[in-house]
């Protein structure tokens, strides 16, 4: 008999038990086969997307409104979201707010809701009905899908029979961590850690969760998801889970996690936070004003606030990525002739309120929501059927945006003690920290050749906040008249005159990002994790939707990941 022995590498059966195949030999070959047997209890990682990376099913009357399909929204087909005919892309405004309504619409919540084909395009790591029960389907696979498989595969094997690093454990040592970006609290893997580490199973599992509605709602759903990982995993898989799960999660499930955390905390031994948006995005405002900034977006989702407003102003998960009160003051700003005229929301003692100042404002032109646009009238629409009332469809609106304000409130400034954290801070992927309007006045004062002239200024900020409203392309440029009168002397054939403002007009228009990012979330909300993170990156290098596609953001993941695990303890249920 050798001395020899051959490894057997395990992999995950359909059923998710661990299995190996050993092949018979000749009596004659004597070598040992040598099976690694895994870990007998587990953490297991819960990947939570962000908006719009959970598909969604229709469940009322919105069933089979793009091509016929069960599908409120699935991202993952590119024909139904951006076909030239029949697809999302096509629908009206009001066909929108039908379609994508908190009340008719769900996430998946079995193997049978998701969509079989999908998932095995992109699991590489586990065979098809184990991605299903391990809820791969529930989320946005052509973007996560990198990441989920990446974390399965990786930490499947952690260290040799000898100790040693796997080579894929290898990615989350670096030996220049500043390559990863500006770090702060970092703490290099060693092989005490690591043993640490390897004494967990690291299954990977994601919870997809409709957005549609409060990110509270969201943050009870993966609590309940959660608790049924863990039986699963007992039950089915016979091992240990005593230590609750880490959740990894992209942009807005940064927020339903931390939420999950503060009233679970039974059930989270830690939080990997990837560009989220912690206090809030100035560039929400933005997109409900002019639709999305960039040409992928417009095409897809909306090139106008027409399109974005009817959605938005109707679901509260979409309302509470507005700034919040934590994001802070003078966020909206209005300029003229370069000259700052107006910041809001206010400093007040009671604290700062963009609710009152910005968001339930009906008439201002700075106003967030045009209230014909909440519920618009909707073209097929047949010609007996009134039109949507504006107080209603206003009202409405108030209720969803009470909800958000009450999640900003619940949600506060909480952070799970084990908070590891990255983002974007690039200035080749600019943000908008601040929502700037431009103001240019229509009037200028005659003037005779070689002679200068006066161009009519607005006074202050009462001016610029009272101008009336004339017209809005919902691009992101709106026109204007000054109704209020005031004497301003102004050169005019070279000799000073008086001219009353009353009447005179203006175009406002929206200005670009101005603080680096990740193209979608400024660094100055996201860095607010930071301040209470055990482990923070900030990066350069990728845009907002596709950070969990960049190699470094990955590797940075799994040190987090194991990091955490090489610290876990025991969680009591209360």
């Amino acid at each position: 008999m050798t001395d020899t022995t051959r490894p057997i590498p395990t992999e995950i059966g359909p059923d998710g038990r661990v299995r190996a195949r050993v092949s018979m030999t000749p009596s004659s070959n004597t070598q040992r086969v040598e099976v690694e047997v895994p870990p007998d209890q587990a953490i297991p990682i819960v990947f939570v997307p962000g908006i719009m990376g959970s598909p969604l099913l229709a469940t009322g009357e919105n069933l089979g409104m793009v091509q016929k399909s069960r599908w409120a929204w699935f991202p993952d087909d590119v024909k139904w979201l951006i076909k030239p005919l029949d697809s999302y892309r096509t629908l009206t405004p009001g066909e929108r707010k039908r379609l994508l309504s908190p009340t008719a619409t769900r996430a998946f919540a079995t193997p049978e809701d998701a969509h079989r084909e999908t998932v095995a395009k992109h699991s590489s790591t586990l065979y098809v009905e184990e991605a299903l029960q391990r809820g791969w389907g529930s989320v946005m696979l052509s973007s996560y899908g990198g990441i989920l498989n990446f974390l399965e595969a990786q930490l499947r094997y952690i260290l040799t029979p000898q100790g040693q690093p796997y080579p894929g454990i290898l990615g989350a040592m670096p030996r220049d961590p500043a390559s990863w970006g500006e770090l702060k609290g970092y703490v290099p893997l060693d092989q005490t850690s690591l043993r640490q580490a390897a004494e967990f199973r690291y299954p990977v599992y994601a919870v997809g969760y409709n957005w549609l509605n409060s990110n509270a709602e969201a943050a009870d759903y993966l609590a309940e998801r959660i608790r049924a990982i863990l039986e699963r995993c007992q039950r089915d898989m016979r091992i240990k889970c005593r230590h609750g799960v880490i959740l990894v999660t992209h942009s807005m499930g940064g927020l339903v996690a931390r939420l999950c955390a503060k009233r679970y905390p039974e059930l989270i031994q830690g939080v990997v936070h990837g560009v989220q948006p912690a206090t809030g995005a100035a560039t929400a405002y933005r997109r409900v004003r002019a639709g999305w900034e960039d040409l992928a977006g417009a095409i897809g989702l909306g090139g106008t606030g027409r399109k974005i407003m009817p959605v938005f102003a109707n679901a509260a998960g979409p309302l509470e990525l507005l700034p919040s009160q934590r994001y802070g003051s003078g966020w909206l700003r209005v300029t003229c002739n370069g000259k700052e005229l107006l910041q809001l929301p206010r400093s007040s003692p009671d604290g700062i309120d963009p609710y009152t100042q910005i968001y339930l404002e009906p008439d201002a032109w700075w106003r967030l929501m045009d209230p014909a646009w909440i519920d618009p009238v909707d073209t097929e629409a047949p010609s007996n059927v009134a039109a949507p009332s504006l107080t209603a469809a206003w009202m409405a609106y108030r209720k969803q945006l009470n909800r958000a304000k009450s999640f900003h409130a619940d949600l506060g400034d909480y952070y799970h003690p084990h908070s590891y954290v990255h983002y974007g801070a690039d200035e080749d992927y600019p943000s908008f920290r601040c929502v700037t309007w431009d103001l240019k006045g229509s009037f200028i004062a005659y003037q005779l050749p070689g002679q200068s002239g006066t161009r009519a200024t607005l006074a202050g900020s009462e001016h610029a906040a009272n101008l009336r409203l004339v017209d809005d392309n919902h691009e992101g440029r709106v026109r204007l008249v000054n109704d209020q009168s005031e004497q301003q002397w102004i050169n005019q054939h070279g000799v000073g005159v008086v001219h009353d403002t009353r009447g005179d007009s203006y175009i406002a228009e929206l200005q670009g990002q101005d603080q680096g990012g990740d193209g979608t979330v400024p660094a100055h909300s996201a860095e607010d994790a930071e301040k209470r993170a055990v482990f923070a990156a900030r990066m350069h290098g990728y845009e907002h939707q596709g950070s969990y596609a960049d190699a470094r953001v990955q590797r940075l993941t799994l040190y987090c990941v194991l990091s955490i695990g090489a610290q876990a303890r025991e969680l009591s249920p209360t």
